[in-house]
């Protein structure tokens, strides 16, 4: 009968091997989940404006959402959704879906279009026809959804 002797010596190699994979695969995995963690706990979104659009039969109002991303990562906002508010009265519900690229250290502004029900037309109109001018208060409460992580955003604008 014949005997390896290197055969324990090889089984220690693979084993070793096996485990240097392991450490590899998981220190990169960890890396990647980080860097998805510490940009949702950067990403910083702000409500520029709300506007009067649309027609007299069929009034809209644009809201603007500034996404910015102050990571040295290019991120993909793949949906934000939310409701908008003026002077605590629901004015409609307002949502993005599609990828958008946001690119390292800078900002991309979000046009999205509220369609609000009869009464929340004439809620907000006359909020803002007897309130005084620059008193007004509009509140955005919604999440975006950046790079597969959810992100509960919510901005006011006075």
């Amino acid at each position: 009968m014949a005997t390896y002797p290197n055969r324990g010596v090889m089984r220690l190699k693979k084993a070793a091997l096996k485990k240097t994979i392991f450490w590899l695969l998981g220190g990169a995995a960890a890396l990647y989940f980080l860097a998805r963690y510490s940009f949702s706990q950067k990403a910083i979104f702000l409500l520029r404006s709300v506007r009067p659009s649309g027609t007299l039969l069929r009034p809209t109002f644009t809201v603007e959402i500034a996404a910015q991303n102050p990571t040295n990562q290019r991120v993909v906002l793949k949906s934000l959704a939310g409701s908008v508010y003026v002077q605590d009265k629901y004015l409609g519900n307002v949502a993005s879906f599609g990828d958008q690229f946001i690119e390292p250290n800078s900002e991309s502004v979000l046009k999205l279009t509220a369609r609000p029900n009869a009464l929340g037309v004439f809620q907000s109109i006359k909020e803002l026809l007897t309130q005084p001018m620059g008193s007004v208060s509009v509140r955005f409460t919604g999440s975006a959804n950046v790079d597969g992580t959810n992100i509960p955003i919510e901005n006011s604008l006075v």
